[in-house]
């Protein structure tokens, strides 16, 4: 298989800059050049994790880290927007008080991409109403992702609930540090190989039986 091109130079120096045309071009010609998941996997996500630590090095100001972060986020949905999928349902949500939902807004377009119709509830998500939404929709897989543990943790109850009726995977930092011990199974941090092991879980039809999905 051949390497892929790099993706092109200068998103980080554009976001921090507030140069938001020449961040969408680099955004527009990283997807046409590595495609839509080593956008999400090699550009993105990097990038966006490099501007969370110069902010906790006061090198990068709050103004400036939200208007990346909407930049980014704005980007990703108007491309999810234009090219939701039909097919199984997939249902994304961060817990109650958890905010950083961009990781799960880029997760949702890797999903996309394979098929699957997502839908995206974001940050700060009730999980117990979102335990009635999954009884009465019967989506095929539930998502919740966090970057605090302790606000994954709390949540316990309410993912044992929906473990009984449909899969759910447990994504974000916080994942792989408290997720062992909660209802779920725990997701690899590579976005994009966790996006294949859920499609292949799918297309072997194991998400007809929510408690024989693999572990990673």
């Amino acid at each position: 298989m051949p390497v892929a091109p790099p993706a092109p130079p200068g998103l980080l120096s554009a976001l921090v800059s507030l140069d938001e045309i020449r961040a969408v071009e680099l955004l527009d010609e990283g997807r046409h050049t590595i495609g839509l998941s080593g956008l999400v996997q090699d550009l993105v996500m990097p990038v966006m994790r490099e501007i969370g630590l110069a902010w906790e090095r006061g090198e990068v100001s709050v103004a400036q880290e939200h208007l990346a972060t909407q930049l980014v986020r704005g980007y990703l949905e108007a491309f999810r927007i234009r090219s939701q999928a039909a097919g199984p349902q997939a249902w994304l949500a961060c817990p109650p008080r958890e905010l950083h939902d961009l990781p799960l807004a880029a997760f949702a377009l890797l999903l996309q991409e394979r098929g699957w119709h997502v839908r995206f509830f974001g940050a700060s998500t009730p999980l117990h109403d979102l335990l009635r939404g999954v009884r009465v929709y019967r989506p095929e897989l539930v998502v919740v992702s966090a970057d605090d543990p302790d606000k994954l943790s709390a949540c316990s109850v309410p993912l044992d609930l929906m473990s009984h009726d449909t899969v759910v995977a447990l994504g974000g930092r916080a994942a792989q540090e408290v997720g062992a011990d909660l209802p779920g199974i725990v997701l690899p941090p590579d976005m994009v190989e966790a996006a294949d092991q859920l499609t292949r879980c799918l297309a072997a039809e194991v998400f007809a039986s929510p408690e024989l999905v693999p572990a990673p």
